[in-house]
């Protein structure tokens, strides 16, 4: 999940670091998204060619990288978050924001990086390798952690941190209250190797093709060995970490979390002296930009932010493709939309690719529809399953309706003396949000649907219409990482009574349901790529989360800030960010 339009989930942002909420979760940085991009003159408002838009598909990253002979050692990173949990543990049911996940990668092990792409591989300040076999239908993985590898308390990292990251997250103990247990049911057994405790055992007991997306962030055994240390051990600090920043503390009366370099780091010595975090309510970034008391914020799709980041003296503005897409949810149990026909036509009725200019002009973004509920366009995977249901065809939505009983009785369509009228819910305080309503609406009214605009305060969107299911229609975000299946199945797969996991569309089917396991199970990329597209299709056909358009990364920052901007999947590498003067 997301700050400003961050989709609080169930008990609040707590199980899904993914959802964000209607427009601005397009603001801070996903379970680790910035974004930032190029200026020309310091002295003035300037933009340089990076700065302007282009018909051309975005960049699928875009950092200011500058090599690190060339940057200056030391200075402090203020660094702006739409807030600071009080639980530092990304794993745990209350640490879900991806504000955390972005403040304790700077401390913890991020075992696996990604590149621009979303490819996936191991950081060799952690593990010198990383293989899966599998033989006779049985998965093992090893990996060999560097011997450089040492927590801050002096332990070296072993296998028995591995060991107590799949306990604490397989949900055999219901003391543990793990965010997700996605793979780590799968594991048998995790042991040491024939190479010592440096060397990692993981055997599965089914095969789980994204076995990469596990154990990133790793958490100490020392502290989250135990349910108690699990649940609590890193609320309000992080005692015991093992990156190139180490906790130094927190200032509640200046909502600030401070790491510092950490001297016993054995990679590249971070150029930073310090990162401060700064929580501040996303409307305040352009204006704390613009003082200097930031070095960079997330824009989004605020036209206002846009325009004041392009007015500031020695700024940047960075653009690339993010890991995030904008998406129409109809709630598949409301007394109208259980109709998948009704559905299906309304899906018809909606130019995405208008909404996309609409919500984005303040911005110059060019926006395409999104043809996929998976994969984002800069991935390989890739496909456009959109088909006849994300086409606009008004005139088709028309006869459909009709089909389903839907009869026009002057401006709206009527059945059984009952008007199609509909809830739409986004969030309050936003132009584009309310433009994107409007448009909607405007789509909708000309098929005979009667939308009823609601719009509410983005910390009440999800905790009283989202998630209860008190809405028909609602449009949010979601952000995704490098593993489709990991990150978006509990999103799709069939309710099983109350428990909707993600799925606040409270759609399925068992036939969505087998393909996506398959896909976990699937160990052969490309297999698992086809499966996941042979589910995507389906889901298209249920019309009932339909995805917009992939969100812009436009991050605005000082001209001298290097290797940290519009992130897309690039993982951050926190060692190198820094300033050229």
């Amino acid at each position: 999940m997301r700050s400003s339009r961050t989709a609080h989930t169930a008990r609040t942002a707590r199980t899904a670091h993914t959802a964000r909420t209607a427009r601005t979760a397009r603001t801070p940085v996903i379970a680790v998204v910035a974004a930032a991009a190029v200026c020309a003159s310091l002295v003035t408002a300037c933009s340089t060619r990076d700065d302007k838009p282009s018909s051309a598909a975005p960049p699928a990253s875009r950092i200011n990288p500058v090599d690190r002979a060339d940057l200056k050692k030391g200075g402090v990173l203020d660094w702006p978050v739409a807030v600071i949990q009080e639980n530092l543990n990304v794993r745990h049911l209350d640490g879900g924001h991806v504000d955390t996940r972005r403040i304790v990668e700077s401390m913890l092990p991020v075992v696996m990086k990604s590149d621009a792409r979303g490819r996936v591989t191991p950081d060799p300040d952690y593990l010198v390798s990383a293989a899966s076999r599998t033989r006779a239908g049985r998965q093992r993985v090893t990996y060999r952690v560097n011997e450089n590898a040492r927590w801050t308390d002096g332990s070296p990292i072993t296998y028995r941190d591995f060991r107590a990251n799949w306990k604490a997250q397989n949900g055999r103990d219901p003391a543990f209250h793990p965010l997700s247990r996605t793979g780590y049911e799968l594991i048998s057994k995790v042991s040491a190797g024939p190479g010592g405790d440096r060397e990692v055992i993981v055997d599965f007991a089914r095969p789980f093709g994204e076995w990469r997306s596990l154990f990133t962030p790793l958490y100490p055994a020392s502290v989250i060995g135990t349910a108690t240390g699990f649940n609590a051990g890193f609320k309000g600090r992080a005692r015991v970490t093992a990156g190139p920043f180490r906790f130094a503390g927190r200032d509640e009366t200046a909502k600030t979390l401070t790491v510092v370099r950490d001297e016993k780091w054995w990679g590249d010595t971070p150029l930073l002296d310090r990162i401060v975090f700064r929580a501040l309510d996303p409307a305040a970034h352009p204006g704390a930009f613009g003082n200097g008391e930031i070095d960079l914020f997330d824009v989004g799709t605020r036209a206002a932010a846009y325009r004041s980041a392009q007015d500031t003296p020695g700024a940047q503005i960075l653009r690339a493709a993010t890991p995030s897409h904008h998406q129409m949810t109809m709630n598949g149990q409301s007394r109208i939309l259980k109709d998948v026909r009704v559905r299906r036509a309304l899906a018809r009725a909606v130019d995405r690719r208008r909404v996309a200019r609409v919500a984005l002009q303040g911005v110059d973004w060019n926006a395409r529809p999104l043809g996929n509920h998976f994969f984002l366009p800069q991935q390989d995977g890739y496909r456009d399953n959109a088909g006849q249901v994300g086409t606009y065809d008004p005139a088709a939505a028309r006869a459909a309706l009709a089909s389903a009983g839907w009869r026009r009785e002057g401006a709206f369509r009527k059945k059984g003396g009952r008007t199609l009228e509909l809830d739409y819910v986004s969030v309050s305080g936003e132009a584009e949000a309310q433009n994107e309503g409007r448009v909607i609406q405007a789509m909708l009214r000309e098929v005979g649907v009667r939308l009823k605009l609601t719009f509410v305060p983005q910390n009440v969107l999800f905790e009283r219409h989202v998630i209860p299911g008190n809405f028909d229609l609602a449009v949010f975000s979601w952000t995704k990482r490098p593993f489709p299946v990991s990150v978006s199945r509990s999103i799709y797969v069939k309710p099983k009574g109350k428990d909707i996991q993600l799925n606040f569309s409270r759609t399925g089917t068992s036939r969505i349901d087998a393909l996506l396991d398959k896909a976990a199970t699937e160990t052969d990329r490309g297999r698992a790529v086809d499966v996941i597209n042979r589910a995507d299709r389906l889901i298209w056909q249920q019309a009932a989360a339909v995805p917009l358009y992939q969100e812009p990364g436009i991050v605005a920052s000082k001209r001298t800030l290097a290797n940290l901007g519009a992130q897309g999947f690039t993982s951050v590498v926190y060692q190198d960010i820094g300033f050229t003067g």
